[in-house]
């Protein structure tokens, strides 16, 4: 099964069944409610686009190269037409690999498999630009969920990064860059967290003030990242968590690279219908710690009303804490 192409670039391929290989949990899969929700509003809102031939929206959902030809308001309809409509499918599992994650679902009436594949960037989750947007296998017998679920599992094409991906097999990049050779930071923990809380505290208004300029000292621009106009700023502070009026739970740090660790809060407290958490990550960069902006340096996690000892357990288990 093969979807349309609405550019050269930008190609949804749906493949036939391929051998077992790479399995979709890779990177450690889990349910996450929330984020699922939010996934399939942003894949319904492209389809929605889409059918619409909104094109301008359609750019806000994925990115496509500025010499991609329109294609025509009929073919745009049928593109979307073509397209899983998971109103109509059945959620299977949520895998997430770094700044991956892949939405799975069995799709009406039961006889296909599909994977649509994000990646989280500075402003937000979009889709994977084509050939690698959307798979699907299909099979001739109706599946249950158990049979799907093992699809899921075993079918290479259903991977989170599938072959030819050029990602497939590489660990995803740092949340930020630091020098090889950064010595850790040997001092009492209390004293580094009041310096991080002061750190973001500093970031926060500057960019809320729209003059990120102002906590420059603090900053690490990394990989083509550049300090954003004035009203991008304030905009991007709405979406930064307030460390001071939130609860701390920990610092993670990791062996492999002592010169970054993440600071875990409990944040929005006293919202009775839910609780969430945050991670803001740090680099250390010439005996200094910095924030540097990016999809992986800043995660927020929305669960169930959750108790202390279990949010804890929660942290030390989740495989998006693991640095």
């Amino acid at each position: 099964m093969e979807a349309p192409s609405l550019s050269a670039a930008l190609l949804f391929a749906a493949f036939a069944a391929a051998p077992a290989g790479l399995s979709a949990q890779e990177g450690g899969a889990m349910t996450n409610e929330a984020l699922s929700r939010e996934l399939a509003a942003l894949w319904t809102g492209f389809r929605a686009a889409l059918a619409d031939y909104r094109l301008d929206d359609v750019a806000k959902y994925v990115d496509l190269p500025k010499d991609a030809p329109a294609p025509g308001r009929a073919q745009a309809k049928q593109f979307a037409d073509d397209l899983p409509d998971l109103a109509k499918a059945r959620f299977l599992d949520l895998a997430l690999d770094g700044d991956r994650a892949g939405y799975y679902a069995l799709l009406d009436p039961g006889k296909a498999v599909a994977v649509i594949r994000f990646r989280k960037t500075p402003g937000g989750w979009r889709l994977v630009p084509g050939p690698h947007t959307v798979a699907i296998v299909e099979r001739e017998e109706t599946l249950d969920l158990s049979a799907a679920r093992k699809m899921v599992a075993e079918e290479a094409s259903l991977g989170l990064r599938p072959a030819g991906d050029g990602e497939r097999d590489a660990a995803p990049p740092p949340a930020a860059a630091a020098p090889k050779g950064e010595p850790p930071d040997t001092r009492d923990e209390r004293v580094i967290r009041r310096e991080l809380e002061g750190i973001w505290r500093k970031i926060r208004a500057a960019f809320a003030s729209g003059k990120p300029g102002n906590a420059a000292d603090v900053l690490l621009w990394v990989d083509g990242a550049k300090e954003p106009a004035p009203d991008e700023a304030k905009e991007a502070a709405k979406a930064m968590p307030d460390l001071a009026r939130g609860r701390f739970i920990k610092l993670v740090w990791s062996v492999e690279k002592p010169h970054v660790v993440g600071y875990v809060a409990e944040v929005a407290l006293g919202d009775a219908k839910k609780t969430t958490v945050a991670l803001v990550v740090f680099a250390r960069k010439d005996g200094a710690w910095k924030f540097a902006p990016g999809p992986l340096a800043l995660e927020i996690i929305t669960l169930p009303p959750t108790g202390q000892a279990a949010l804890r357990a929660f942290v030390d288990t989740d495989p998006r804490f693991r640095l």
